[in-house]
């Protein structure tokens, strides 16, 4: 079976800019994942130690996993595609849900966005996660009125206001059967990304769910305000049942 093409987008910027994002572990620190003390570390396995780079084809190939970037010019942008090696035991992709394939999903996500929208700026994320199968009921999309998004065409304005207390407003980023990408004007022109495999069984119970939000010149109390708003609603629903 062939490999799937997890993501192919374009990246408004020249391909030296977005290679240099990817290989320059200090500018990974702008896009890659979230906010967490192992960071730093992460960025610098994934993207310097153990990833074997060819600038001149314009691949990443990721040890490992056999997963691989490949970076090239498209016009006076950038082509960018997230590639996964097929499964070892020939099953078909066909409503593969993986937390791995959904993440790198969603870093190139944040990448397009931190280049084109922010020049690479300094951000601060919120992560919180809904492990698999521990509890019943609506997962992240549908809990916070946001499931119709996810068929939404890419581009589309979008006002919502959600059981946070957020009042959401801004474009689809991106939409998928698992994973939605929202802007959201008032974290500074942000990003909300939310995964969800709603009722997915495989292995029994419900699939992982998790949520990204990427910010921009919050100020302290203003961020403070957010992650307290977002724990006091999620972590009652979806935290394992033994999180302190």
């Amino acid at each position: 079976m062939a490999d799937r093409v997890l993501i192919d987008m374009t990246i408004s910027a020249p391909v030296a800019e977005v290679w240099d994002a990817v290989r320059d572990p200090a500018k990974g620190l702008r896009w890659f994942g979230w906010d967490s003390g192992s960071l730093a570390d992460e960025v610098d396995f994934i993207f310097v130690k153990y990833a074997k780079a060819d600038e001149g084809t314009g691949t990443i190939l990721f040890e490992g996993t056999q997963d691989r970037f490949e970076i090239t010019a498209e016009g006076a942008g950038t082509r960018l595609r997230v590639v996964r090696a097929a499964p070892a035991d020939g099953a078909t992709w066909e409503d593969v849900y993986e937390d791995m394939t959904e993440g790198w999903i969603a870093f190139v996500l944040q990448l397009k966005f931190a280049i084109e929208r922010h020049g690479l700026g300094q951000r601060r994320t919120l992560y919180f996660t809904a492990p698999k199968g521990e509890r019943e009921g609506d997962r992240p999309m549908a809990a916070l009125g946001l499931s119709d998004l996810a068929s939404a065409a890419e581009g589309a304005a979008f006002e919502r206001a959600i059981p946070t207390g957020d009042s959401l407003k801004g474009t689809v980023w991106y939409a998928s059967k698992w994973q939605v990408a929202l802007t959201v004007e008032a974290w500074g022109d942000g990003l909300l990304d939310l995964h969800d495999a709603g009722a997915w069984t495989g292995g029994g119970g419900h699939g992982a769910g998790m949520a990204i939000l990427t910010t921009y010149g919050l100020s302290d109390a203003a961020f403070a305000d957010l992650e307290a708003r977002w724990k006091g609603w999620w972590e009652p629903r979806f935290a394992k049942p033994d999180a302190p």
